[in-house]
């Protein structure tokens, strides 16, 4: 049901607005190279929450800030559950009856490219907690078989301001892990994306399956705030470093306030007007309710087309796939156990189908990639026409070669950084 995809993007951003908060730092504790504001737990998780809420909005927080701290900042491509995407396709991994880590990914640069990572969360994190979660990595390592991996625990915690830890678990001898002694984290560098081409197939179809859900709500969502926005072509991420973030800050971005202006300066500017060397247009709509924007790039936009496309025509193919998610619309299970039983056989059948035919999806997905670059937006679109902004007014926007984000001043977070400090 590709139309809801945007209620999916609502319970992943809405938690953290309504229990995330900015607040100014008072002069006297200011530190150095201090921005004057810190993120901190808002009155309604501190007073307004039960016990079962904070629980749920822990979980959301701790995923979202290791997906922060290993994409932003240490240059990992993408995390994945790792019980429905497990590494390397290896089994054991949807295991329910197993403590194991919570994502996974694969560093491009790093000598242990599997990452698999567990994120805890809540008030204190203390040794306790991160003791269990060293536990569920070991687990994890013990099914790599063989294949060089790290393993990541991340701490985050929510009293007084919100702040994390890292552990590198040393990863148990002849369970892969990097016994030549070259074991430390690569440098923090741009992401794959931040290149302006992705490297190969893999990375491609990588990035296509990490902006699935954004593309569903482009291409699928309200046409009502649809709009084609313009920014200077070029890898925006060599224009000034960001530590494993491929995205620019358009007030980092000077070509394009430059380009923007001359755009303005013209009579009309269309769609057409923009497909010209030098320029790099984004299709973007907005996350109703949330003050956030999401867009991307049109080949990123086409290569995600071909992707789902492929998805769709899988699931149908694939023998007891739409069954099963027939019987958990039509039947009452006992317990939440049976459930996951039958999602999980679903799953399993989805992804041996996928893995099978994963050189024919790599193939339709760059082919829609590189075909995208000579399609115009109502051809993407299904005949919709988007309008193109040139002056996007009270947004704090950024871009990187393939996607974009913007925030409106309005957004939650955004509105209580304005309040002065107590």
């Amino acid at each position: 049901m590709p139309q809801l995809a945007f209620q999916e993007l609502l319970a992943r951003i809405t938690p953290l607005q309504a229990y995330l908060t900015i607040e100014g730092i008072p002069n006297t504790d200011r530190q150095p190279g201090s921005t004057g504001r810190r993120l901190v737990p808002s009155v309604v998780h501190t007073h307004g929450a039960e016990r079962s809420a904070r629980g749920a909005f822990g979980y959301r927080l701790g995923m979202t800030m290791a997906q922060w701290l290993c994409c932003g900042r240490l240059g990992l491509p993408a995390t994945r559950h790792v019980e429905s995407w497990p590494p390397a396709g290896l089994p054991g991994f949807d295991d329910p009856k197993k403590r194991l880590p919570d994502l996974t990914g694969r560093h491009p640069h790093d000598t242990r490219p599997w990452w698999l990572i567990e994120a805890k969360a809540g008030l204190k994190i203390g040794l306790g907690e991160l003791s269990e979660g060293a536990q569920q990595l070991i687990s994890g390592s013990a099914l790599m078989g063989g294949l060089p991996h790290r393993l990541l625990l991340t701490g985050t915690s929510i009293s007084d301001q919100i702040f994390m830890t890292l552990d590198d678990i040393p990863v148990p001898w002849g369970q892969g892990g990097d016994e030549g002694g070259n074991g430390a984290i690569p440098p923090s560098g741009p992401s794959g994306e931040g290149t302006g081409e992705f490297a190969d197939d893999d990375s491609l179809l990588e990035a296509a399956l990490d902006h699935l859900l954004v593309y569903l709500h482009l291409r699928y969502g309200s046409t009502t705030g649809l709009r084609v926005i313009p920014f200077a072509a070029g890898p925006r991420s060599r224009r000034r470093p960001m530590g494993g973030s491929s995205m620019l800050p358009l007030e980092d971005d000077p070509q394009t306030r430059d380009l923007r202006r001359e755009l303005r300066a013209r009579s009309q500017a269309n769609a057409r007007d923009l497909r010209q060397p030098g320029i790099t247009d984004f299709i973007t709509a907005p996350v109703p309710g949330t003050g956030v924007r999401l867009g991307m790039s049109r080949r990123l936009f086409a290569a995600c087309q071909q992707f789902h496309d492929e998805q769709v025509r899988i699931l149908t193919e694939t023998p007891g796939g739409l069954t099963a998610a027939r019987a958990v619309q039509d039947h009452l299970f006992r317990t939440e156990d049976d459930l996951e039983a039958v999602l999980r056989q679903a799953r399993g059948r989805f992804r041996e189908r996928e893995i099978e035919e994963r050189e024919r999806v790599r193939r339709r997905v760059r082919s829609g990639y590189f075909a995208g670059a000579d399609q115009d937006w109502a051809q993407l679109l299904g005949g919709v026409e988007p309008r193109v902004s040139l002056d996007e007014e009270g947004l704090w926007e950024a871009a990187g070669s393939s996607s974009y984000v913007a925030v409106e001043q309005s957004e939650p977070l955004r509105s209580a950084a304005r309040r002065p400090p107590r």
